[in-house]
């Protein structure tokens, strides 16, 4: 009788791994909402937005809780904002309101932390 051996599971963020597609791929590669929101350095809200506004590009794939967009037509999105010059004004806005809502959340703890616990 042999011994199973107990693979390990390592369990990895799929974002933070970098696998390279073939070229045939890599046009029909689908990405969610964060990752298109991080792909031009703006928040989900924002990438939500622009997509409702009709700027950034249709989902391809939209259902509940599964939303997709190919990522081609997201790069390529953001490939004209900024040839055009619009994202360095969205940059600052979206981080002047992250600092804000840092601010926020940052007194919001500092107040609760000061409460004693009941």
């Amino acid at each position: 009788m042999t011994k199973k051996s107990n693979p390990t599971v390592v369990a990895a963020d799929e974002r933070s791994m970098s696998v390279a597609l073939p070229a045939a791929l890599a046009a029909v590669q689908l990405v969610d909402g964060p990752d298109a929101a991080a792909t031009g350095g703006v928040s989900l809200s924002k990438w939500h937005s622009e997509v409702a506004a009709g700027r950034a590009p249709a989902p391809v794939i939209r259902e509940h809780r599964f939303t997709r967009w190919r990522a081609a037509d997201v790069i390529a999105y953001w490939e004209q904002r900024a040839a055009n010059g619009t994202s360095t004004r969205a940059s600052a806005l979206v981080a002047d309101q992250a600092r804000k809502a840092s601010a926020a959340a940052q007194a919001k703890r500092s107040a609760s932390a000061a409460q004693p616990v009941a």
